[in-house]
């Protein structure tokens, strides 16, 4: 939670906002979505069988009681981070439709208990996080010398 509170104050984000918009405390909001992402990781990657992150440890993270982990291999040398205005190619595309096709047989093909009704609470939170974040891009952008790239 520190290092929280340290890039709140750094940040030009105003967590405040974000709690009224969404009528829910801001550290309930993201140990729900640490909680989503240990849950994807621990329950559903061996199901999907699609390329995902070595997961070496998770933690729940119980607000004021028990700090979340969430310890994944570093994919500095496996993977690649694309620029805003870089594009990928059409066998690149083809390569991620394939995956997606393939973790899609794999759900649809198990058990419905082990997946159906287990992961709809958190439905919309890529949406809410997108609104965490976006105030914060201006400024992440200044001091990366990225702006207007």
């Amino acid at each position: 939670m520190d290092s929280m509170n340290e890039a709140k104050e750094k940040s030009e984000f105003d967590m405040e906002n974000f709690e009224k918009a969404n009528k829910k405390d801001k550290y309930i909001f993201l140990a729900e979505v640490h909680k989503f992402e240990c849950d994807f990781y621990n329950n559903l990657t061996t199901i999907i069988d699609v390329p995902c992150p070595k997961v070496f440890q998770t933690r729940e993270w119980i607000v004021k009681k028990q700090e979340g982990v969430l310890h994944m291999e570093d994919l500095t040398l496996r993977g690649k981070t694309l620029m805003f205005f870089e594009n990928i190619n059409l066998t690149q595309v083809k390569c991620v439709i394939r995956h997606l096709a393939h973790m899609h047989k794999n759900i649809l093909s198990i058990d419905p208990a082990i997946w159906l009704g287990k992961y709809v609470t958190n439905q919309e939170t890529l949406a809410d996080c997108a609104q965490v974040f976006a105030p914060m891009e201006p400024s992440f952008l200044k001091r990366c010398k990225r702006e207007g790239n």
